[in-house]
């Protein structure tokens, strides 16, 4: 992972060895012009920050006019990104055409950037819990053309295992699958390893090539905005990142 600044603006990037034709790029809380719980590079529009300076916030990314967002709802549908009118409901979207960037939303849960090996083909995934029960890692890499074993992946900040704690209903879903990512703790709950789930199923998917920021949202609060970590401050809402992946014309 690197930090590249463009235009003023920092972000991380992965440190994948693909083609420079591919952009990909995870963004800060940093940077923008959101205030209060947003300040300041929120960049979702359903949380209750003022819309101006969520479209403000966009427009300060890298090749923001490119980017085409999704309304998430924490399913496993997987769309082609194409320049849209309205965000369709979905949760992972891909791409074989230059100058299209996909983009998923985050504050904890997983996002991942995926590439082909020549980078001519590209998806980002936005992988909750309910995601990564549902199989939308899957789906998307069964919806792209290259073979797994050429597809790259990175793993962008999220929450870790020791900071996101849940019921025994969550858990229930993954502890016959992946009873490593599944930790009980001292207050009669669970640990759950959403990085580690989402690594799994990737190598499962076929996918050797995977790469991680090993960041954790909770614990750089001041870095990332944290959905977890806002809720134990018993704040209202929170802001967003971004995870962008796009081709660049030759």
């Amino acid at each position: 992972m690197a930090l590249m600044n463009f235009k003023g603006l920092d972000v991380l990037t992965p440190n994948w060895p693909l083609p420079c034709h591919v952009v990909a790029y995870s963004t800060t809380r940093i940077g923008g012009v959101s205030k209060g719980n947003f300040a300041s590079l929120n960049l979702a529009q359903h949380v209750g920050d003022s819309v101006e300076d969520v479209l403000k916030n966009r427009s300060l990314l890298p090749f923001s006019q490119n980017i085409q967002w999704l309304d998430q709802v924490h399913s496993n549908r997987v769309v082609e990104a194409v320049p849209w009118e309205h965000s369709p409901q979905a949760d992972a979207c891909y791409c074989q055409e230059n100058n299209v960037f996909c983009a998923v939303m985050t504050a904890d849960c997983v996002p991942i950037l995926l590439s082909n090996r020549a980078g001519t083909e590209v998806a980002a995934v936005h992988a909750g819990w309910k995601g990564l029960e549902s199989g939308i890692i899957s789906n998307t890499l069964e919806r792209m053309k290259a073979d797994s074993t050429d597809i790259f992946a990175w793993i962008g900040p999220c929450i870790s295992q020791p900071c996101y704690e849940v019921g025994a209903d969550v858990v229930g879903h993954f502890i016959d699958d992946f009873p490593e990512a599944c930790k009980p703790n001292s207050a009669q709950k669970w640990q759950l390893d959403l990085p580690g789930i989402a690594e799994t199923q990737l190598s499962n998917g076929g996918v050797d090539h995977i790469f991680k920021s090993k960041m954790c949202t909770y614990m750089r609060s001041d870095l990332f905005f944290s959905h977890r970590f806002a809720t134990h401050q018993s704040l209202s809402s929170t802001g967003r990142i971004a995870s962008v992946i796009g081709i660049l014309s030759p």
